[in-house]
């Protein structure tokens, strides 16, 4: 899996190195503390062969941009959301380990209705806890006295790297960033404390204790009580930095191959080429099968950038459900948007709500009201329910209302909005 990196800039105008590659639903890994995309992207290439994968390299560290004096948390967590953005994530995973649980954690509770599953491992409230720790609290001291050493002390007692590691770790560490860089980000996350933020994680979440990482299991016990919908799993292998077996299992069991999501609040698509039998009367059966697949094609390319789940063909175009309605909305205008280029005429409608589940499908009048919807649009353009309006307030879209429309099988008009959007590369 190769993967294309692409620079965005922080709040603060700072260049942040983010990767992405690899097809499927999308997740970000957050990296711990000094990262590299080059050295970790075969690791995550690897350990999830199924899915968009997402990450960047932390301000200050491997392609980044580096001597920035003036940082603070703030500019840390926001550098996490700024990637989201970039990439322009509808529905995500997010994972996290040791201190790059504190972005992931914050990521997941300022984006409750796009972040769809969380990953903590050996998880932090904050970097005070972290840095009393004796040994941690050993190796910080050693900083200012001998970067080497301390480097190497670092990498076998904090980063937990074996002796016969820690050495060749460190080498590597040095060169990614330096121990001003590295001091800037020990105190910079020195003021961030998520306690607060815990409760609003809405997430699917898993919190993986490791046993060699500092903290007691009753340390992540008191986490995993704070976050709604939250699984403790103990993790016993042998290399916990470089395992992802647990998290991959975790995630699978939402994102499985059959790629059908069980029931629940979520976002409904249909697409429908327009006149299709008059297409078939026109370019034959041969030239209207082309652009079948074709439409395809695109739906499905675009609802795997944006995390959709394909229920069924109907024949004439495709349903989709999205655990996020941004998401769906944004993966609705790149499909309306990739048709027209390819000169094909459909039509996209969009409704949210709590389907029915059964037999890999989708029921219930939030889907058949999607499907009404559909029916009403027209040809390019992408057609919304008023709920969809509202889950995607302030998220950059711009909507037009037609009005209530008198829709086939429900008793009121529907208010329904037609909606738009709002708003240098190398390969690894």
């Amino acid at each position: 899996m190769e993967c294309q990196i692409e620079y965005f800039q922080g709040s603060d105008g700072a260049s942040i190195a983010a990767a992405r590659g690899g097809s499927g639903p999308s997740l970000l890994i957050v990296p711990h503390m000094v990262s590299c995309i080059e050295a970790a992207w075969p690791l995550y290439a690897e350990a999830f062969p199924d899915y968009q994968v997402i990450t960047y390299d932390r301000r200050g560290t491997g392609l980044s941009e580096r001597d920035r004096t003036a940082v603070s948390g703030e500019l840390y967590l926001g550098d996490a959301q700024t990637v989201a953005d970039g990439f322009d994530l509808g529905s995500f995973s997010v994972i996290g380990t040791l201190l790059g649980t504190i972005e992931a954690a914050f990521l997941a509770a300022e984006n409750p209705d796009r972040t769809s599953q969380l990953v903590l491992r050996s998880p932090v409230t904050n970097l005070a806890d972290w840095a009393a720790i004796p040994a941690v609290k050993a190796a910080l001291a050693a900083m200012d006295q001998d970067w080497v050493f301390f480097s190497e002390a670092f990498c076998q007692l904090v980063v937990g790297w074996g002796k016969p590691n820690a050495p060749r770790m460190a080498a590597g560490m040095r060169a990614l960033t330096t121990r001003d860089e590295l001091r800037n980000t020990l105190k910079s996350l020195l003021q961030v404390n998520l306690e607060d933020l815990y409760g609003r994680i809405r997430a699917r979440t898993l919190l993986e204790h490791h046993p060699g990482y500092f903290f007691p299991d009753t340390y992540s016990r008191k986490i995993a009580s704070l976050i709604p919908h939250c699984k403790l799993a103990i993790f016993v292998g042998a290399d916990f930095v470089t395992d992802f077996s647990i998290a991959k299992a975790f995630l699978e069991k939402r994102t499985g191959s059959s790629g059908v999501v069980s029931g629940g609040f979520q976002t409904i698509l249909f697409t429908d080429l327009v006149s299709s039998t008059t297409l078939t009367q026109e370019l034959g059966d041969e030239g209207a099968q082309v652009q079948l697949r074709s439409h395809n094609e695109v739906v499905r390319k675009a609802l795997r950038e944006h995390s959709g789940v394909e229920i069924k063909h109907t024949g004439d175009g495709i349903m989709a459900s999205f655990r996020s309605a941004v998401g769906a909305v944004a993966g609705a205008l790149r499909m309306q948007g990739e048709l027209q280029q390819q000169g094909i005429r459909a039509r996209i409608g969009l409704n949210a709500g709590e389907p029915i589940a059964e037999q890999n499908d989708l029921f219930g009048s939030a889907v058949q009201l999607a499907a009404r919807i559909t029916d009403r649009a027209e040809a390019g353009t992408v057609l919304v329910s008023n709920v969809v309006k509202e889950l995607c307030a302030g998220k950059g879209f711009r909507f037009e209302s037609i009005g209530p429309i008198p829709l086939k099988g429900f008793e009121e008009p529907v208010e329904l909005h037609t909606v738009s959007s709002g708003s240098t590369n190398s390969v690894c």
